[in-house]
């Protein structure tokens, strides 16, 4: 949980400033409008209420002028003024027909009414800084002052003319710099929210890319699976269905001469059971071969210290491991193959030989490793017949990757299994695939 909380009214506080904020983002392009609405507004209020002495016809050009100002404002096809963007000619026109109407309206306004319509002039000024070029604004503006200041002098006198001057001048500046700096605002805005649309785009991308790569990689996993089992089947079918098949041949054969030549009979049925036990090594390689390897992700050396440590912990037996020489990249069968011999060392040790110490020697040469596993215990070798990685399987695998075991009892005392083995082979057996080497 969030060890910050909101404070209770926090909530539709919030969601009024974000509709307040959504609807002021919304009426961007209808805000110039409104301030011109306002403003011409207030002018027609002070035309009608504090010009009172004013003729009724002076009043009535006053209003009709303002009036049509205002129409101009509120029509859109007049009104819809872009920073930079509505087309010069369009500008011009509105420009130019509201510039004359205020002008009449000025003229022919007294009293207050005039002080109050003669601040239309900072609008029109406004809106021609807003759609116009900045250089073009200020001639307009100029223009503007210059000429509101005529009407003054002409209709009243020119010490006020010119301290008009001074207050339009002001005015005009400071409505410059305003729309100057609202329009820089806006364009930071609208690039704000652009490149906010971008990265939102950029990351719906890259979801659909991710989601994309997600399912790619579940099509891989079961297209990996199925090829596995294919494989599999594969495997079963060339081997274990060969050995069966010959198996099943043979034990015909052996049903039909049990009776007249049991000789060859019992010969078929020792033949049958070659059959068998190659049939059964082909069927724990493949299981080996499904399960994890003990040396994936670790060397040699590294993966027997692991086997002797689990093997002292589980027996109380007392096991020390020494290796000399740097061991060098073992072919994965070689690798494997000595890890099952220590495996197969300790556990005769313990079953067959009773012993309370086992040194286990790992040498390693450039072309060659040797591998010796002595124990202080009875001197035998029960194992040695045993199947899958007994002594004789251990001894027939050593052989086939060109090396050479020796297993009798030490002349001092207990057990001694040496096997030496070079490192490179003329070709890899396949044997417990999936082994890994250093």
């Amino acid at each position: 949980m969030s060890s910050q909380r909101q404070q209770p009214g926090t909530a539709p506080l919030r969601a009024l400033s974000d509709a307040v904020r959504a609807w002021w983002r919304a009426a961007l392009p209808d805000r110039p409008m409104i301030v011109a609405v306002v403003m011409i507004v207030g002018a027609l209020i002070a035309a009608v209420t504090v010009q009172p002495d004013v003729p009724l016809w002076r009043r009535g050009v006053v209003v009709g002028a303002l009036s049509m100002l205002l129409a101009m404002n509120l029509i859109p096809s007049s009104s819809n003024l872009r920073p930079h963007s509505t087309p010069l000619g369009n500008v011009a026109i509105y420009l130019s027909i509201a510039s004359a109407l205020y002008f009449i309206a000025f003229g022919m306004s007294s009293g207050p009414a005039s002080t109050v319509i003669s601040m239309l002039l900072f609008l029109l000024v406004g809106q021609a800084t807003w759609t116009l070029p900045l250089a073009a604004a200020l001639v307009y503006a100029g223009g503007m002052a210059f000429g509101a200041c005529a009407l003054i002098a002409f209709f009243a006198d020119l010490e006020m003319a010119l301290q008009s001057a001074a207050t339009f001048s002001f005015g005009i500046v400071f409505v410059v710099m305003f729309v100057q700096l609202s329009q820089r605002y806006e364009q930071q805005t609208e690039q704000a929210e652009a490149q906010r649309t971008r990265a939102e785009e950029l990351l719906a991308q890259l979801q659909a890319s991710h989601d994309e790569l997600r399912a790619a990689r579940e099509r891989e996993l079961r297209m990996a699976a199925i090829e596995e089992r294919v494989r599999l089947a594969r495997d079963i079918h060339d081997g274990l269905g060969h050995y069966l098949t010959i198996l099943n041949v043979q034990l015909q054969a052996a049903s039909r001469l049990i009776q007249r030549d049991p000789e060859r009979a019992a010969a078929v049925i020792a033949t049958c059971r070659e059959v068998a036990q190659t049939a059964l090594d082909e069927v724990r390689r493949s299981v080996a071969a499904m399960q994890p390897s003990p040396l994936d992700g670790h060397s040699l050396d590294v993966a027997i210290e692991r086997l002797i440590d689990d093997f002292r912990i589980s027996t109380a037996i007392d096991v020390r491991f020494v290796q000399t020489g740097d061991l060098p990249a073992l072919p994965q069968t070689l690798a494997m193959t000595l890890y099952r011999a220590v495996q197969e060392g300790l556990t005769n040790a313990r079953k067959h030989g009773n012993a309370s110490r086992i040194d286990v020697t790992l040498t390693c040469l450039p072309d060659t490793v040797r591998l010796t596993i002595r124990d202080n215990g009875q001197p035998t070798n029960g194992a040695a017949e045993g199947g899958g990685f007994g002594l004789t399987g251990l001894r027939e695998r050593i052989e086939r990757l060109g090396g050479v075991l020796h297993a009798a009892p030490h002349p001092d005392g207990g057990f001694l299994l040496d096997i030496t083995a070079p490192v490179a082979m003329a070709h890899e057996v396949p044997h417990d695939t999936g082994v890994a080497g250093r």
